[in-house]
């Protein structure tokens, strides 16, 4: 296979991905299933996960990592994970004040980058954004130059009015499903234990009780973490995240993955949202933790789960997105499963979250995004919190990514034939698609770097085109082992 993802060509100037608006429907399906940016997309060069495209021009690893503001400059890797120095070049998340401003892109990597180099990429790249919070918050002076940089952009006394989430008092439970990944578990429960927040448990919800690893793992952490262990041998990822809101006593549900690793600040900017009534769900950003091998490389490219660092909110009134393909019933666009949180009588009011749909049915994916398509159309709004940051561990393997993006595609198409079969709006939103869709491919927009090399495409679409007949199968399949019973309608 070759060793270039895509043409040599692509523009390296703007390189790092920082605010921007507009997006559309490119050929391929992914985590966001076919969202990325149109036209800043094409001239920028942003991957499906807004993303600089420059790291994925080659397949050689990629260090991922992040840089802070507000002191002296130095690159830090996710969770104090380590093992950069054989990468080729590197992906930083440069954040002020706890407000991420852009993801630039290094030419060296990570443990080579001098303070005098970060200085220099980030002014580069994301000179605007810096200044930009500077004057929204008054929090520092605007710095003039690169040099200005290196002693960091330290608030004033009194701060910076954007740095703390105001999401105190409120009462939250962390779920997290896990099926046979004792290692990840454990790393994942240690970066809980970082958390800053007041007060939250955990529930981790074992969807493969037959073996002790998982549990003795929870019990390894019950001195550093307000931890209990729930058996859940009824399959599928949304039982075990349906037994997760079942348990718990508290007002918020956030969820994370066993397979990522969550910022100290994570929990409370995911919860900080819902201070307003009308939010019933937010989801945060979820950036790779590695990008060593071809299928994490790939996997990012056309599939990244992050929406950029814009905060958004969506719903059916005055954040209506009209220039989203079938909104709001591509519910990828809103955010993904590995990072989200909801109103835990939100969920108790919709019954959870599909059984018929997600990882362990039989239609493979899709539950956790029609979570948030469920909650607009019952009348909510949806954000996604660029603040609540998260790094997923992607799959190394090229048999698992190839699963993966037919997954996806299966969940995809499942989901549409849920609300094509289930929701009359669904036709109507189908309407007003069309007139985008058609100016979309005028524009070429489906022409794209990141479009899927043939042979994954091939993957996707047969998942595509599995998933009607394969959502029946799984509607079935729930109903007769009764899944829809695992937390009671209220």
């Amino acid at each position: 296979m070759s060793n270039t993802i895509v043409p040599p060509g692509s523009q390296r100037a703007a390189r790092a991905v920082g605010s921007s608006d507009g997006h559309a429907l490119h050929a391929t399906a992914n985590g966001s299933l076919g969202y990325g940016h149109m036209g800043s997309y094409r001239a920028r060069g942003m991957t499906n996960g807004f993303l600089p495209e420059e790291a994925f021009l080659h397949l050689a690893p990629t260090a991922t990592g992040y840089l802070e503001l507000d002191g002296p400059l130095r690159a830090e890797r996710p969770g104090g994970e380590s093992g950069a120095s054989e990468c080729r070049d590197t992906l930083l998340m440069v954040r002020l004040h706890a407000q991420p401003l852009a993801i630039i892109h290094l030419d060296e990597p990570i443990e080579r980058t001098s303070p005098a180099t970060l200085a220099a990429a980030v002014w580069e790249q994301c000179a605007h954004e810096v200044r930009a919070h500077c004057e929204r918050f008054g929090c520092s002076e605007q710095p003039s130059s690169a040099d200005e940089l290196l002693p960091g952009l330290v608030a004033g006394p009194s701060g910076c009015p954007g740095a703390q989430p105001a999401s105190e008092g409120v009462s939250v439970t962390v779920v997290i499903p896990t099926h046979g990944r004792p290692y990840e578990l454990g790393r994942c429960l240690r970066t809980l234990c970082a958390v800053d927040f007041a007060s939250f448990d955990v529930v981790v919800v074992d969807n493969r009780p037959k073996t002790p690893e998982a549990r003795d793992v929870v019990s390894s952490f019950a001195d550093r973490l307000s931890v209990r262990y729930v058996a859940e041998p009824r399959p599928g990822s949304s039982v075990a995240r349906n037994r997760g809101v079942a348990e718990a006593g508290s007002d918020l549900v956030a969820f994370a993955d066993d397979d990522v690793l969550v910022d100290p600040s994570w929990l409370g900017w995911l919860v900080d949202p819902f201070t307003d009534p009308a939010v019933r769900a937010v989801a945060g950003m979820i950036l790779p933790l590695e990008l060593r091998t071809e299928s994490q490389k790939r996997f990012e490219q056309y599939a990244g789960f992050s929406k950029g660092v814009v905060r958004r909110t969506y719903d059916l009134a005055e954040h209506r997105a009209r220039n989203r393909l079938l909104y709001p019933y591509w519910g990828g666009m809103f955010g993904s499963g590995a990072s989200m949180a909801f109103r835990r009588a939100e969920l108790l009011s919709a019954g959870g979250f599909d059984p018929a749909l997600g990882a362990g049915s039989p239609a493979r994916s899709g539950a956790d995004t029609e979570a948030f398509t469920a909650a607009i159309l019952r009348g909510g709004r949806v954000v996604y919190q660029p603040r609540a940051v998260c790094w997923h561990e992607h799959t190394r393997n090229p048999d698992a990514l190839r699963r993966t993006l037919f997954d996806y595609g299966v969940g995809f198409s499942a989901v549409l034939t849920k609300y094509l079969t289930h929701d009359a709006r669904f036709l109507a939103a189908l309407a007003r698609s069309l007139p985008l869709a058609f100016a979309n491919q005028r524009r070429g927009a489906s022409s794209g770097p990141s479009h899927l090399p043939r042979s994954l495409a091939r993957v996707e679409r047969y998942g595509m085109l599995s998933g009607p007949l394969l959502y029946r199968r799984s509607r079935r399949w729930a109903r007769k082992l009764r899944l829809n019973d695992v937390i009671e309608r209220r």
